[in-house]
């Protein structure tokens, strides 16, 4: 490689080229390897730009002479990207196939799928997951690039539609699989395990079984929607997931997702950690009655009478304060009890029934039972918190003040503002409800979390609910990395089997992260790995048989992840046999095509 500057005067352009064999020939092509930029504009940053360059490019040859393999840790993308025009195929996907082979998926869908076209399904499946890793796209958009995929075997998109088919019908034993595979591979503790639920909207507004209109998370109007129930291990990988119908509430979701978290691990006590969300009379019951402790976030301004006045007085606890004499941190704990009514099963209503009958009573048997959960109520102060509640009110506040004005109420309105706004009769806004402004500023600073665990203290309990963000980082990569919404599928079928594969991308992710930081103490985001998975090409350099394979565009991350994976290292010239050898991937078939 050289440095070339082209271009007319006070207009040079800096190039770094190299010099190419044509495969088959004795033939030399000079090639841009990379466009550095403004020669007047790299001289300004730097006067020795030029000198410093050769001098790079003079250590890189040197080294390349020395071996002929790509650095894992040094190669930049800049230096392995090929420019020119040349068929080309994306093969970081090696990555997925890695871990698609250590969760031993072929052999899980090889036992599971039972149509005609059994290998058929499970390329489609692959090609579903690969695609999702690394540039999630619409299973039309996914049928279309397969072919530049290296390595896959191409299908027809009524297979890929199918393969979504597959996915649905197996969903619970694949929620198994993954289970097992964790309990074995990682240091799954279930003794706590974080609750959350989510929804996604879809591209048609037309209702199904499960798309109905909803209260929508993102605040979209006329869509409809689907609620998804996700259970997650302290690790933040996922231990398993349930789909609602638009219209569910997220409190009724809870006791679902319990009792299939039951069904993979049998009555083990955990401590299921929750937001307020879930924080109904009945899951606090149902969670503590079911052998479960629960740890749900609890909002004061709507506790009874006494458990408020309680939490006003000055009886703080573990108080930290800073050198005004202000309070910075303090919390406190009250007793309480949950009280919640319950449906007595048809066992217990049989015994009633026979007791009444011998006892030789008459009268209606009721169908509910009043159940008692003594519970702690902590509560903690946080002077930082305490000055973001004011602000955000201020805020708030400035704007419901600002439509009042421009008599644009109906805007406040839309914008959220409106609980602190006066209204009339006419339902017109008049003015700003100072008395409820001067209610919520009592609670700056102080939250709540209830529960059934007495033995824990508050600094355990703040700390637990503190993994909570774990369960909202999943819910993040699923909508905004993997893209899992709008859903653009409509069947039932479909729609399972498209947040089956979302959410087995999403093990994937969490576990290669959690290998990496266990094994290695190296922490990569979703984005990385995605990225990692999706930019690398294999570059096509002449025809078959004597075809070269040049490697393009590797990031520092996918260098890595290969080395660690366990991968041989790349080579910047490979014969389409010796790229198998290394990646896996065979690419003789669409390089034959290529003809």
């Amino acid at each position: 490689m050289y440095v070339s500057i082209t271009g007319r005067k006070g207009y040079e352009q800096v190039e770094i080229k190299e010099c190419v064999r044509i495969p088959g020939t004795n033939k030399k092509k000079q090639m841009t390897v990379k466009r550095c930029g403004s020669l007047k504009a790299l001289t300004l940053k730097d006067p020795n730009y030029i000198e410093n360059l050769k001098e790079e490019l003079k250590q890189e040859r040197e080294e390349k002479k020395r071996d002929k393999t790509i650095n894992f840790v040094t190669m930049p993308k800049e230096i392995g990207e090929v420019t020119d025009q040349r068929p080309s195929f994306h093969f970081g996907h090696m990555i997925v196939k890695k871990i698609w082979e250590i969760m031993k998926l072929d052999n899980f869908f090889d036992k599971h799928v039972t149509k005609k076209n059994k290998e058929e399904c499970i390329d489609a499946i692959y090609n579903l997951l690969a695609s999702r890793l690394g540039d999630p796209i619409s299973i039309l958009q996914t049928s279309k690039r397969q072919k530049k995929k290296a390595g896959t075997k191409e299908v027809s998109l009524d297979v890929l539609y199918s393969a979504l088919d597959v996915l649905s019908e197996n969903k619970e034993e694949l929620i198994k699989h993954l289970s097992s595979f964790f309990e074995k591979n990682t240091k799954r503790d279930l003794d706590t395990v974080s609750y959350d639920v989510t929804n996604y909207y879809f591209e048609s507004q037309s209702e199904g079984e499960l798309r109905l209109f909803g209260f929508s998370k993102e605040h979209k109007t006329n869509e409809v929607i689907v609620v998804m129930g996700l259970l997650i291990d302290s690790n933040g990988i996922p231990v398993t997931m349930r789909l609602f119908p638009g219209n569910t509430m997220d409190q009724n979701t809870l006791q679902d997702s319990i009792d299939a978290l039951r069904e993979l691990y049998g009555f083990k006590k955990i401590t299921v950690i929750a937001d307020r969300g879930m924080n109904s009379k009945e899951n606090l019951v149902f969670l503590s009655s079911s052998n479960q402790h629960f740890l749900i976030s609890y909002t004061l301004k709507k506790a009874s009478e006494e458990i408020k006045e309680q939490s006003l007085n000055n009886d703080w606890q573990d108080i930290v304060t800073n050198s005004d004499g202000e309070i910075v941190s303090a919390t406190k704990t009250m007793d309480t009890i949950v009280k919640a009514k319950v449906a007595l099963t048809d066992r217990e209503i049989e015994a009633i029934k026979e007791e009444k009958k011998t006892k030789g009573e008459k009268g209606r048997i009721a169908k509910y039972k009043t159940i008692e959960v003594k519970a702690k109520l902590h509560v903690s102060y946080s002077l930082k918190r305490a000055e973001k509640d004011a602000y955000d009110r201020e805020r708030a506040i400035a704007k419901a003040r600002k439509k009042l004005e421009n008599g644009a109420a109906s805007q406040a309105i839309k914008h959220g503002v409106n609980k602190y706004m006066l209204f009339s009769e006419e339902l017109k806004a008049v003015g700003i409800d100072e008395e409820r402004i001067a209610e919520e500023a009592k609670w700056d600073g102080m939250y709540a979390i209830i529960t059934d665990n007495t033995e824990l203290t508050s600094k355990e309990v703040f700390s637990l609910y503190k993994t909570q963000w774990k369960i909202e980082e999943c819910f993040r990569i699923l909508k905004t990395d993997l893209n899992a919404r709008p859903v653009h599928v409509y069947k039932d079928e479909h729609i399972y089997g498209h947040f089956i594969l979302c959410y087995l991308a999403l093990c994937m992710i969490r576990y290669l992260q959690y290998w990496l930081k266990t094994e290695y103490k190296i922490e990569m985001s979703a984005s990385r790995i995605m990225e990692s998975i999706e930019e690398p090409k294999a570059v096509v350099m002449g025809q078959m048989p004597k075809a070269i394979i040049v490697p393009t565009d590797l990031s520092e991350d996918f260098l890595l992840l290969i080395n660690k994976l366990g991968f041989r290292r790349l080579e910047t010239e490979m014969t389409p046999t010796r790229f198998r050898a290394i990646t896996k991937l065979n690419l003789l078939d669409q390089l034959n095509s290529l003809k």
